[in-house]
């Protein structure tokens, strides 16, 4: 947009005397009409345009406003500066040509800078504001986007000439396991897509801890919105009551919000328990921008470190991951889009996990893995309506070979012993079968092994004993 390219709402009183000083000097409009017309290119000037700057406002209640190019030649015709007609514009269209307003105008930096107090890191959101709204689904349009930053508050809004839209945030996040989850969890289960609907953000999910994070992750940072709730039951019998009792029960955040159920008789729901689908909707022209902006700096950050990367794959497989059951082959995490898909496999390589890729999925393999999952916990979120995926790892975990491997070693943990002891202790049908079994445990180092009499002794290498006994407690589980 040029800078020409704008117009201006003078106060009444001032523009009723500058436009009839100026029809004085042409003796009626319709004259000054004409000439406006010779000198103003690309625009037809005719008589009801005089009338309507002398209104300032249509019948119908919005603002009539003088092009900066008519106030030009306005000013020659009145012998008056144009700086001095300047000073008594009250409104601007665009709103951002307002020179009040020009200095809360953003300038996208998108360079997020970090902050560190008191042992905890803190991400400031002045640093990562979008300069624009996403675009308009009626007019196609982006805004640009204004900030008034506070000490500890930021106050993001966008203007257009008929309305305004804001958001308040809190300028300061904490980069803590909430802010990864819940990154993870709803740009996995949450309104990314750019095109269809630009003015809302929301998410939807059939378990309770997931709707939780969303919203402890959402009011991390962001003050003062509404959120719009509604169920969707798939199945032939549907009690509302229970849903909207249950669902209340469960998160707090909608305890006092009215909630709507939808019904389609027409499908069966795959959850053992079925108590719906939550569906979370906020409406906000700018906020929807803000979110996607967030989103990819947690993904840039978030490989920073492994620690924030381990709290990202927490998220990640409670939104997106599966565990193959009843054996314990794969745990997969579903990616369809391709940028998604080479953002996972740097977070999955900077945890130095091995994976295989299939065409919709991602796939971690091989015990060590597993281990590295079980140790970290990674399956901590909780599950009410569908299999718990922490059973099932957990479950197939304890029953992989090579677990079971390790918590036969328990029985010698205190003495040497032989293959033949091995075999005899487990009654093995093939002395030699023992003698395999036991190789990987030496190829790994777990037990150490020596020469008596030209029979080989085994006994456990005890730098290894920490994780042996992390091993054992399964047989607690």
């Amino acid at each position: 947009m040029k800078d020409e390219d704008y117009s201006i709402l003078l106060n009444e009183d001032f523009r009723i005397n500058f436009l009839n000083k100026a029809i004085s000097k042409f003796k009626n409009q319709t004259n000054l009409a004409k000439y406006l017309n010779s000198k103003i290119k690309r625009k037809k000037i005719i008589r009801e345009n005089i009338k309507g700057w002398l209104r300032g406002k249509h019948n119908l209640g919005w603002n009539i406003m003088i092009p900066i190019k008519i106030i030009k030649e306005l000013c020659v015709i009145n012998s008056q500066n144009l700086d001095e007609v300047l000073k008594n514009a009250i409104k601007f269209n665009p709103p951002w040509k307002n020179p009040k307003k020009k200095k809360y105008l953003i300038q996208m930096i998108n360079k997020p800078k970090l902050i560190k107090e008191q042992g905890k890191k803190y991400l400031d959101l002045s640093s990562i504001l979008p300069d624009k709204t996403l675009e308009s689904t009626r007019s196609g349009k982006k805004l640009p986007l204004f900030a008034k930053i506070l000490n500890n508050k930021i106050n993001l809004w966008s203007e257009a000439n008929w309305k305004k839209s804001s958001i308040k945030l809190k300028r300061f996040i904490e980069l803590d396991d909430l802010f990864f989850i819940g990154s993870a969890v709803y740009s996995s289960e949450g309104t990314t897509k750019i095109g269809k609907d630009n003015s809302s953000i929301s998410i939807g999910n059939s378990e309770p801890a997931i709707i939780n994070l969303f919203f402890k992750w959402l009011n991390s940072f962001l003050e003062d919105y509404k959120a719009n709730v509604k169920i969707e039951f798939n199945g032939k019998k549907c009690n509302k009551e229970e849903l909207i009792d249950f669902w209340k029960k469960n998160i707090s955040y909608i305890k006092d919000t009215p909630i709507k159920v939808i019904i389609r008789k027409k499908y069966n729901s795959r959850l053992i328990k079925n108590r719906g689908v939550l569906n979370i909707k906020i409406s906000n022209t700018i906020l929807k921008s803000f979110i996607i902006n967030l989103l990819k700096i947690s993904k840039r950050i978030v490989l920073l470190n492994r620690i924030y990367s381990l709290y990202y794959l927490r998220g990640l497989l409670a939104s997106e991951g599966s565990v193959s059951r009843p054996i314990l082959k794969e745990v997969a995490i579903g990616c369809i889009k391709n940028n998604e898909r080479k953002f996972i496999i740097k977070l999955l390589k900077k945890l130095e996990l091995t994976f295989t890729e299939g065409k919709n999925q991602l796939s971690i393999t091989n015990w060590k893995n597993f281990f590295f999952l079980y140790k970290n916990d990674v399956f901590n979120i909780s599950q009410v309506n569908s299999i718990s995926k922490k059973d099932t790892f957990n479950k197939g975990f304890v029953n992989h070979q090579t677990t079971k491997g390790l918590i036969k070693i328990k029985k010698f943990r205190d003495k040497d012993f032989k293959a033949i002891d091995w075999q005899k202790e487990f009654k093995l049908k093939k002395y030699i079968s023992a003698h395999k079994f036991l190789k990987k445990f030496v190829e790994n180092e777990i037990l150490l092994t020596k020469y008596y009499k030209n029979i080989k002794i085994y006994f456990i290498n005890h730098k290894k004993i920490d994780f042996l006994e992390k091993i054992w407690d399964l047989e607690n589980l």
